[in-house]
């Protein structure tokens, strides 16, 4: 602060006798770090004269000057000085870009970045947030997935290995309770390639976790809080590219090219695959085929029909910095999907033949526009839609185990028959307004349109409702004002309206009476979120919510390939929602600095929608929940010791019960009252360690060990009161090696997951993978 204050007072003391003189000349351009990251706040000024400015939000300057020879000199807290000789001619218009270096002694600097788990703007809003910094693991093999998993109050869970289904957990609600984003954008639509399992973490810049109440921007209808997965936006040219090859024959691949021309044009490619064999070994009951009949005690067996592929191609070319649009960006977005089926939602059964497939073909448009008509309005669009196919494939008439033995049978499929071929036409456009006047208000309108419509043919088993049409139109409109009333306090208010019309061809007593069937339903919402600063460094956040969450078109008409059931009754779920957070930040010298975080929620829901299991055929569905009350309390420490290593944990607590006393009118207290909702974990966390050693064997080169401890505690599989089984308590170590070369162009890792290889269960007791091994290659280049 010092240094800045300091720059301050000369600029601004700096001699103004210079003669006038017509300022036809200009120097331009944007000002980045050594990674490509804009850096804005920092000055760009001519030597000995009065003539400086300062980088704007997206790094860009530009100076109006009188012609002449200059040293053009650029600098700012934390970054090397550059001093740059300039010449300009009448009349001339220069453009010029500076790349800046970190200071080499800047350890607060250093400090900082790695205690703090969230990234400053996100983490000071009035909203219970974190972000994970997701730059830090772009050399590891992680997924976004993975990086979620070490957040507070966040529990990922999958049915199997890459690209098996997987539910989020966030403070106790899971499912389509958690809303994802890409940029802002819904990722309903995207597609079953586009699961936070398969993104790889190169993807993300950060991940912002807004647990509860989320911002008025993203116009949700998430009841349990949202997941913002923010990209790449670097306006110059770069290249990342990675190959990993680990255990059960598993091979990842990622590129993502950039280039800005001084013109403004801008095109960027975002390339990634996924394959696994996930022929992993798994503890499961054997079906006596012949008897019908399980053995009585589980075998240790290998997954031998779980082979599953992606491939995914994004495309975007644009304009960036032009008098009508910051950011002005055309997509395309195509991927491919294989995926074997090895059971359905209960490992009790096993398939050996059915597969599916997806394709999605998605164009996209986003546009951004600050300053629009008058100053300090901004504007932001962004929309896409999904004209992607699927295909269910279950045609075989066998019966298999998990010794992969078979018989043959009269029945044809092995759950139903089917050869299901569909399309999922999903669309989505949200637009939003802000208006910031008198410097401390702010007005924000934003309205998000969501449609789904399902059309499909059994070409095995023609049914009657293949002639029509599944369809949702799903409508959240928003208004918002904001006050900052100083630097310490800030609060926001919010009303929502929400409408939702499911429109199909189905019985809704879920028998073979079929008919046309239309719904609309529509809702008010608001809510407050306040902060306030104790101290500089020690914040307060409260914030309150009546919420409603929309049954997705999944929950409302099924997976499409039998293994999640629709169910077309669902009520939309309603909820008062409460958030309490404090954050702690200090540094006691320039070697120790911790970060504190904590957080208290409290939900109060009605016509909670919870996926329920069927014993029978192992297939899963939406049902309501009459009234369901959460309470629970999450935590993050960290502490960093300079540069050489940085150790936290987090831990998360959450007790989600049915409070409906009373059943469907009855005067009986139900059997379940006060219960746990089953399938939940309610206790749980995770311990990390990191040693970095600089200039490792060569100068600019690095290397970091890590160390990962995931807890989960036993949890119920089904009611506690029908006295369930318990899931056992699970605890798993992993380790990361990472040796970076020249600034990080080259980069090599290595890593060992579950290395006791303990057994680790997920979703009504399916089976996570074992120990496994991988390793990964990347390069980076930035100019």
């Amino acid at each position: 602060m010092k240094r800045h204050i300091l720059y301050s007072f000369i600029l601004f003391l700096l001699p103004l006798g210079l003669k006038a003189q017509k300022n036809d000349c200009s120097i331009s351009g944007i000002v980045r770090s050594q990674e490509g990251k804009a850096l804005h706040q920092l000055y760009v000024y001519l030597q000995n004269s009065s003539y400086f400015t300062e980088t704007a939000v997206d790094g860009s300057y530009k100076l109006s000057v009188p012609a002449g020879e200059y040293y053009i000199i650029c600098s700012g807290l934390g970054y090397e000085k550059k001093i740059v000789p300039v010449t300009l001619k009448p009349g001339q218009k220069l453009e010029y870009d500076f790349t800046l270096a970190l200071e080499p002694d800047m350890v607060f600097e250093e400090v900082e970045i790695v205690g703090k788990s969230a990234l400053q703007d996100v983490k000071e809003s009035a909203y219970n947030v974190v972000a994970v910094d997701a730059k830090a693991l772009h050399n590891t093999t992680m997924d976004v997935s993975q990086a979620l998993e070490r957040v507070s109050g966040v529990r990922v869970r999958q049915t199997g290995g890459v690209g098996s289904e997987v539910n989020l957990s966030l403070n106790g609600f899971s499912g389509r309770h958690v809303k994802f984003f890409i940029d802002g954008v819904p990722m309903e639509g995207f597609g079953s390639a586009f699961q936070i399992n398969n993104l790889p973490v190169n993807m993300a810049e950060r991940i912002e976790v807004y647990k509860g109440v989320v911002p008025i921007s993203f116009g949700s209808d998430a009841l349990g809080g949202a997941i913002n997965i923010v990209t790449n936006d670097r306006t110059n040219s770069f290249l990342d590219a990675s190959y990993s090859f680990g255990s059960f024959n598993t091979h990842k691949s990622y590129v993502n090219a950039g280039y800005t021309s001084k013109s403004g044009f801008t095109a960027n490619i975002n390339a990634f695959q996924n394959y696994s064999d996930n022929n992993y070994w798994v503890s499961a009951k054997i079906l006596d085929l012949e008897g019908n009949l399980f053995l009585p005690e589980k075998q240790r067996v290998r997954r031998f029909h779980d082979k599953y592929h992606n491939e995914t191609v994004i495309a975007k070319f644009g304009v960036v910095n032009k008098p009508f649009a910051d950011r002005l960006l055309l997509g395309f977005t195509w991927g491919n999907e294989y995926d074997e089926i090895q059971h359905p939602a209960d490992m009790s059964f096993a398939y050996g033949e059915r597969f599916k497939t997806a394709e999605t073909l998605m164009p996209s448009l986003l546009y951004t526009k600050s300053n629009l008509f008058a100053k300090n309005l901004n504007v932001s669009l962004s929309a896409n839609y999904n004209f992607g196919g699927a295909m269910n494939v279950d045609t075989a008439r066998v019966r298999y185990n998990w010794l992969g033995e078979h018989i043959e049978r009269k029945n044809r499929g092995e759950l139903a028959y089917s050869l299901y071929k569909y399309h999922n036409r999903n669309g989505a456009a949200n637009a939003n307004l802000t208006y910031t006047f008198l410097g401390k208000h702010a007005f924000t309108l934003n309205n998000v349109l969501s449609t789904f419509s399902r059309t499909g043919h059994n070409e095995a088993e023609p049914s009657p409702i293949d002639d029509y049409p599944r369809e949702t139109i799903k409508n959240v409109l928003g208004v918002g004002y904001k006050f900052d009333y100083s630097e310490k306090w800030s609060t926001s208010f919010f009303l929502k309206h929400y409408k939702n019309t499911v429109n199909t061809y189905a019985d809704p007593d879920g028998g073979s009476d079929y008919q046309n069937f239309k719904l609309t339903t529509e809702n008010d919402g608001y809510g407050v979120a306040s902060t306030y600063f104790l101290r500089e460094n020690l914040q307060l956040k409260a914030s309150y919510e009546k919420t409603y969450r929309l049954p997705t078109g999944r929950e409302l008409f099924g997976s499409g390939d039998g293994v999640e059931v629709g169910n077309v009754s669902l009520s939309p779920e309603n909820s008062d929602n409460f958030n309490l957070g404090l954050n702690y930040s200090f540094i006691i010298n320039d070697k120790h600095a911790f970060t504190v975080d904590g957080s208290f929620i409290y939900r109060n829901i009605k016509d909670y929608i919870r996926r329920e299991i069927s014993q029978t055929r192992g297939t899963a569905q939406s049902i309501n929940e009459g009234l369901v009350r959460n309470m629970g309390v999450d935590a993050e420490v960290r502490y960093s010791y300079g540069k050489l290593f940085t150790i936290g944990g987090t831990v998360a607590f959450q007790d989600i019960r049915n409070k409906l006393k009373y059943q469907n009118n009855r005067t009986v207290v139900s059997t379940t009252y006060n219960d746990r909702v089953p399938n939940v974990p309610y206790l749980y966390g995770n311990g990390d360690f990191t040693f970095f050693l600089n200039d490792a064997f060569r100068k600019g080169n690095t290397l970091s060990l890590s160390y990962n401890l995931l807890y989960v505690h036993q949890f119920y599989y089904d009611w506690p009161s029908y006295g369930g089984i318990t899931i056992p308590t699970q605890l798993s170590h992993d380790l990361y090696f990472t040796y970076g070369l020249k600034q990080g162009r080259y980069n090599l890792s290595l890593e060992c997951k579950n290395i006791l290889n303990e057994d680790l269960y997920d979703n009504y007791s399916l089976q996570r993978p074992g120990r496994s091994f991988s390793a990964k290659v990347r390069y980076f280049i930035s100019k």
